[in-house]
């Protein structure tokens, strides 16, 4: 691209900057590259290639690449903001508004395709690991992400790669449920039956959160004391032990178990199936709770809440195209991956009010619009000839 490229000034990532002190720990041209990557970001069909961050730059797409994989800055310092922005938000919201905080916790798979066997330099530290989108084995990178939630904010807070060389995904999450502070309001953990271990529960159970999870069909309870499997359990309970409760709009039939767990020593299991389909084992679907207090309906309607980190899956690799990069470097792949983080923290709550992501992408790309017009009519009233401002934006 031309060297006389110039980069209308974006005055709200100018402002999020500001706010959260970028210029203390970069440097001028590290700042422009990452306001770069935003702008890039917010725009439409953004795949996290360096073609489409070189659209909204005056430097090669190489250039680009150089700075992800080799770049002289710390993602370490922009995993902080994105942190402590999201905890304070979701505090303060449900402090101010006394709404329950929940922590979500899921994982995705990036799958990439199988390189050649004469590939010379294939995509670093992909594996082996099961997609439950698709169903199968896939190669790629696999993805451990937390969210905070409060009211009708979901805000990203943590992605890291899983590398099974390195701490396992159990141990990864008790690592995040120690470092969270003690919550203002009551607060939980959501997670699936993949997650629904004591060690997590307890973790977070020192630090003041309750957990609410699924549960396999094959954890044992103890009802009446007698040693139990779950669907086990299930074929001895009659119309008479359930209970009909609406959640989100769907009729369930529930039945309450609360005791023990093997290494848990009191909790809430709810056993429902859908309205039509009582007694269908294939049906059966289980939760557990640590707060006994809840009822039933409201258990659910919280578990319900973990739907969110899915919608951010399906999000952030449709419009961030978290599994569309194609750097090769693992450094430059996880750059990228804090760096889309960034723009769904701007996205959310780094606009003028906060809003949900899919809104916030939309209100952004309308704002960078407005500037570049704006820039534009700037340039006519001083009387800056058509034909250079042309030039100035690389388009003549």
């Amino acid at each position: 691209m031309s060297n006389n490229f110039i980069l209308p000034d974006n005055k709200l990532i100018d402002k999020f900057f500001d706010e959260n002190n970028f210029n203390l720990y970069y440097s001028k041209p590290a700042l422009k590259h990452i306001k770069e990557f935003i702008l890039a970001g917010i725009s439409k069909r953004f795949s996290s290639k360096t073609t489409d961050i070189a659209e909204y730059s005056e430097n090669h797409r190489t250039t680009i690449g150089h700075f992800l994989s080799k770049g002289n800055w710390n993602e370490e310092f922009i995993k902080e903001i994105i942190k402590n922005q999201s905890l304070e938000f979701s505090f303060d919201y449900a402090k101010n508004n006394d709404e329950p905080i929940f922590i979500l916790h899921d994982d995705t798979v990036s799958e990439k395709t199988n390189p050649s066997s004469q590939a010379k330099s294939p995509i670093e530290k992909t594996d082996f690991c099961y997609s439950h989108l698709t169903g199968r084995t896939v190669l790629g990178h696999q993805l451990l992400t937390t969210m905070i939630q409060s009211g009708e904010h979901n805000l990203v807070y943590d992605l890291q790669r899983y590398d099974r060389e390195g701490k396992s995904k159990i141990d990864t999450v008790c690592d995040i449920a120690e470092s969270m502070p003690t919550p203002p309001t009551n607060a939980y953990a959501l997670f699936d039956s993949w997650y629904n271990c004591p060690k997590i529960i307890n973790a977070y159970a020192k630090k003041g959160y309750h957990c609410i999870g699924a549960l396999k069909r094959n954890r044992i309870i103890y009802p009446k004391g007698i040693r139990i499997g779950i669907s086990d359990y299930a074929k001895y309970i009659q119309k008479s032990d359930v209970h009909l409760v609406t959640v989100n709009g769907s009729e369930y039939w529930v039945h309450r178990y609360e005791g023990n767990l093997n290494n848990i020593e009191n909790a809430v299991v709810i056993l429902s199936w859908p309205v039509d389909a009582f007694k269908n084992s294939k049906a059966l679907r289980a939760f557990l709770c640590t707060n006994v207090s809840l009822d039933e309906k409201t258990i659910l309607e919280y578990y319900s809440k973990r739907w969110s980190i899915e919608v951010y899956f399906r999000q952030s690799k449709s419009i961030l195209g978290l599994d569309k990069y194609q750097v090769r470097s693992i450094k430059a792949i996880d750059r990228i991956w804090v760096l889309q983080n960034l723009v769904y923290l701007f996205c959310t709550i780094g606009l003028d009010k906060p809003m949900k992501f899919g809104r916030g992408v939309l209100e952004a790309r309308k704002h960078s619009k407005r500037e570049y017009i704006e820039w534009i009519y700037e340039c006519a009233q001083t009387g800056i000839p058509l034909n250079t401002t042309l030039e100035l934006l690389n388009v003549a």
